[in-house]
């Protein structure tokens, strides 16, 4: 309730006083703003990635679109719900278009930065804090909002998977089975078209199936003559298409740019009429892994087919049709065998849990375990969640989670009777709140190891939730607080659910997805913004920040530097069996300070959290800024990089603030990061 009247003051009469003043302020730099913002998101590799398969004309298009928004978010009549409305509308097209949600997070940020730099300084010393509140909170509403049109196409995906596995499974018939497939997938959108092909003996698909009227004119095409066959023959021109390369290499081909690529050549006037902006061709496979036939898709979407999303639609599609058209003639298609023997482990309780410490950042102190599921194959050897979850049902997760909390009432003696910790974390899918079964077990468990002087906490896994109401989910979480429990909100940041449950469920802590920091070798800077701005997020909702994926020093400073809370991580300690965890306790020993970071990542850390409060700073916000000039210093002096190029620009940054920012920063930064390679042996 309290983010619900915080998002109504950013709306309405009062904010419509606060923001009418700046409308010509805001009405004239518009255009500027936009182009501004594009050159800005060109410079990062993502974004360099998306603009470049746009048209002129579209690229065009969207910066129009981006200054018609920046009116919108200063508009003084705009009402929630319009705001939502049009938030969905552009993140469905930004999800279509082949936008991760990081990426779109990212995005937001360098917005966010403009703004700052751009609009502010034009308004009024006075004024700012309050038109900076009303913008940042209609920005962060952007975000949910389209947060959940990304939901919302996940959710089409994941219904038209569903739609051709029973599909597959109740259909023997050839020519049904592929036109069915192709008409479910023909339903989703993304503007479209698809065909089915098997190879002729003269080495050249034929068409047997098409969908969508594109779709068909292909087709047509193709048999008139108008546009040559696809070859399997890479000596052909019609041989490198994506459908060729696809056949010969048993991958799928994506393509992110349709009508710039060359080696579509032979079919571009005809795909540019058509509306073709991106493609996928899915080879099918036999059980030898030789091409058998040819699933092509087109989109008028450019980059459609790039995104995570669909990625993992394409794979699972590849996957069971391939099976189903190589076994046409025999019985539906059933679970893979590696599938049916997880899951009858798991139902034999072939599972032990291993437990891995999370420790308070400040001082080191273990604040709580995590309990992680261990499968016992068959040969004894342990198989890990990256193996066997994909392959688990809701029935196989429920089992997990009772076995995990069995595990943990007797385990929680040799946390207490060590005197380790008085906390288990237990994951927990979200398709379990409302269940009556979890509710059952989760309460008999916790009353069990409460009396043992150790809490549960159960981290909400990303994952769809059930279709129970949002009353029933709410009673759900509540009954399990007042019992005790803790509420994690887990990977935050991997998908769109976490993002939307931050301010829809009051957890007590929420875990950064370690995706963030993995890349932290090879783009520091890249991954210690996301960990700042999203713990700031996070601290706004009142609550604590772990950092998952802390696998070296350098990584547990930058957690530490930039206000996180509690890390985990193969550099504090790996999981292991509960009898082991009184030994590493005993050797642990915690010397990070992030007065007096070691590592050039700590260093990097410290320099952006104080070039980020150095701005909020000059426009008025009451952070305190960190004595980073001593620190830098400091760690400049240990290193003996006095008289370097690096030394010289920070105390030049430091001293002329802010002015200097837009020459230095990216030379501080680089500096760091090549030390920072240096360090890891990073080429």
């Amino acid at each position: 309730m309290t983010s619900a009247v915080a998002y109504d003051l950013a709306y309405g009469r009062e904010a419509a006083i606060r923001l009418q003043p700046i409308q010509d302020t805001v009405a004239a730099l518009a255009e500027q703003f936009s182009s501004n913002f594009f050159d800005s998101l060109v410079n990062t590799a993502e974004g360099a990635r998306i603009l470049g398969a746009l048209l002129e004309q579209d690229i065009a298009h969207l910066k129009a679109r981006e200054a018609q928004h920046l009116r919108l978010l200063f508009a003084p009549q705009l009402t929630m719900s319009q705001h939502q409305e049009t938030a969905q509308r552009i993140g469905r097209a930004h999800a279509l278009v082949g936008v991760e949600l990081q990426t779109l997070i990212e995005s937001f940020a360098l917005f966010q930065q403009e703004i700052h730099q751009e609009i502010l300084p034009l308004i009024a010393q006075e004024s700012r804090q309050d038109l900076l509140e009303i913008i940042e909170k209609r920005n962060f509403m952007d975000l949910q909002s389209q947060a959940g049109a990304y939901q919302r196409v996940d959710t089409e995906l994941s219904l038209a998977a569903a739609s051709i596995d029973e599909l597959i499974q109740q259909t023997a018939n050839f020519s049904d089975l592929v036109r069915g497939v192709m008409g479910i997938i023909g339903k989703v959108e993304g503007d479209l078209s698809v065909f089915f092909a098997r190879c002729d003996t003269s080495g050249e698909l034929q068409i047997e199936v098409s969908q969508g009227a594109a779709g068909h004119r292909y087709h047509e095409a193709m048999e008139t003559g108008l546009v040559p066959r696809i070859s399997i023959d890479p000596a052909r021109a019609s041989g490198q298409g994506p459908g060729g390369r696809a056949w010969r290499s048993g991958q799928i081909v994506v393509t992110d740019a349709w009508v710039f690529e060359s080696r579509n050549k032979p079919w571009q006037v005809l795909g540019k009429e058509l509306g073709f902006r991106s493609s996928a061709a899915v080879p099918l496979l036999d059980d030898s892994g030789k091409t058998i036939a040819l699933l092509s898709l087109y989109s008028g979407w450019p980059r459609f087919f790039s995104t995570l999303r669909i990625g993992t639609f394409l794979n699972h599609l590849q996957k069971m049709l391939s099976h189903a058209v190589e076994s046409l003639n025999t019985v539906p298609v059933i679970s893979l065998p590696l599938r049916q023997r997880y899951r009858a482990q798991i139902s034999q309780k072939k599972v032990t849990f291993f437990y891995q410490p999370i420790i308070d950042l400040r001082s080191g102190e273990l604040r709580k375990v995590e309990a992680l599921a261990r499968v016992l194959d068959e040969d004894g050897h342990i198989v890990t969640p990256n193996r066997f979850l994909p392959a688990c049902g809701n029935e196989e997760l429920f089992e997990l989670l009772e076995l995990g909390l069995a595990q943990a009432q007797t385990d929680a003696a040799v946390l207490t009777g060590e005197r380790l910790c008085s906390l288990i974390a237990l994951n927990f899918p979200a398709e379990g709140i409302g269940d009556p079964r979890c509710e059952r077990a989760i309460l008999q468990a916790v009353e069990r190891c409460q009396s043992s002087g150790v809490g549960i906490e159960l981290e909400l896994l990303e994952s769809r939730e059930g279709h129970d109401t949002d009353e029933h989910r709410y009673a759900f979480l509540q009954k399990l607080r007042d019992a005790g429990i803790r509420l994690a909100q887990d990977d935050l940041g991997s998908g769109h659910s976490s993002l939307l449950r931050l301010d829809k469920y009051a957890f007590d802590e929420v875990k950064m997805d370690q995706g963030f920091v993995r890349g932290a070798t090879q783009r520091p800077q890249r991954a210690l913004e996301f960990m700042l701005y999203l713990t700031r997020l996070v601290h706004a909702f009142d609550m604590r920040v772990t950092v998952e994926g802390l696998e070296h020093r350098g990584l547990i400073e930058g957690a530490l530097i930039l206000g996180a809370d509690l890390g985990q991580g193969y550099g504090i300690a790996r999981p292991m069996p509960v009898h082991d965890l009184p030994a590493w306790h005993d050797g642990f020993r915690y010397d990070v300070d992030s007065r007096r970071p070691k590592t050039a990542l700590g260093a990097l850390a410290t320099y952006l959290l104080w070039d980020t409060q150095a701005i909020a700073s000059h426009y008025g916000e009451p952070d305190d800024l960190v004595d980073a000039r001593r620190i830098m210093e400091a760690f400049i002096a240990e290193r003996g990089l006095e008289r370097t190029e690096l030394a010289g620009l920070l105390a030049e940054h430091f001293e002329r603030g802010g002015s200097a920012r837009s020459r230095i920063r990216a030379h501080v930064i680089a500096g760091l990061t090549q030390i920072w390679h240096a360090e890891t042996g990073a080429p």
